[in-house]
């Protein structure tokens, strides 16, 4: 089999990786309602067929359900988020979710294996001198660091979270998953904060560079999830990057007004003059985009 055929099953499997066959036409008794019946699971309680006594495969479940491996298997979501992540995130959020790790149960999860690795890279590393650290924002940075490196889950989500409301705006008008909504975009972000922790536990010993794949990740997540093409996609992204940081920019110069009330006056000049002009920028440019998106679904239409 050549590299184009393999390419091409491989682009088959993203899109439709689990096709369901229909095995239970078979008359079937529920050893826990006795009821009789044809499928695969009991209609009256749920159970599933070929339920029998207790043998060493049932310790085997009841041991690998723990750790995510029943049918909704942790690590094989895992793959697909890595392999497949929009269409993934997709299928989610369109209600095809029996065959899908729990996202924020998987995002605790990995978070808690992000945190173990973190905690050994640490340790095998040889210890560095302490940074004097400054007053004002560096004080809250440095707080916020430490604080993630104790909740990398909670604190990666907290960053990621900032992509809700752009990604709305932005993608609204997309081919696929049009007007998406608010809590849906909530879910794209589990999944997108759990794929960043992966590509972070991998950055962890091999090097910062690789945190550059979670760009790349975004984009081919939002191309798959949403459906414009290369070009299309990336330039929305640039577009909510740019809106994050102004959004992140602003939220730290509020919570150094609050929390380092000596610098009060050198902020709410800085605020007013700078910020003043980034939002004013930032807006227009959203609205343009706004109207792209709109312009570019008329034509799609159209056809």
């Amino acid at each position: 089999m050549n590299l184009k055929q393999r390419w091409r099953e491989f682009r088959a499997w993203q899109r439709e990786p689990i096709r369901y066959d229909d095995e239970g036409q078979a008359p079937r008794h529920c050893v826990n309602c006795d009821k009789e019946y044809t499928g695969n699971y009991c209609p009256r309680c749920g159970q599933k067929a070929g339920v029998g006594r207790v043998n060493w495969s049932t310790v085997k479940s009841g041991v690998m359900l723990i750790w995510g491996m029943d049918s909704r298997s942790l690590p094989y979501t895992l793959l697909q988020l890595v392999l497949r992540p929009g269409y993934l995130i997709s299928d989610y959020i369109s209600g095809k979710r029996q065959v899908s790790f729990p996202p924020v149960k998987m995002l605790l999860l990995v978070a808690i294996a992000y945190a173990l690795l973190y905690s050994l890279a640490e340790w095998m590393a040889a210890p560095v001198a302490a940074k004097p650290v400054k007053d004002g924002v560096d004080e809250l940075l440095m707080a916020y660091v430490q604080w993630v490196e104790h909740n990398p889950g909670w604190g990666f989500m907290t960053i990621t979270m900032f992509y809700i409301v752009p990604t709305w705006l932005l993608f609204r008008h997309a081919p696929r998953h049009a007007r998406h909504t608010l809590p849906e975009g909530f879910f794209i972000q589990v999944f997108m904060t759990t794929l960043i922790l992966i590509v972070s536990c991998v950055g962890i010993f091999i090097s910062d560079l690789i945190l550059w794949a979670v760009f790349i990740y975004y984009v081919i997540a939002y191309k798959q999830l949403f459906g414009y093409g290369w070009w299309g996609t990336l330039w929305r992204i640039v577009m909510c990057l740019v809106m994050v940081l102004v959004t992140l920019g602003i939220v730290l110069d509020v919570a150094e007004m609050i929390f380092v009330p000596q610098q009060v006056m050198h902020i709410q000049a800085k605020f007013l003059a700078g910020y003043a002009v980034i939002a004013l920028v930032t807006t227009g440019l959203l609205w343009g985009s706004y109207a792209i998106s709109r312009y570019t679904e008329r034509k799609r239409l159209q056809k």
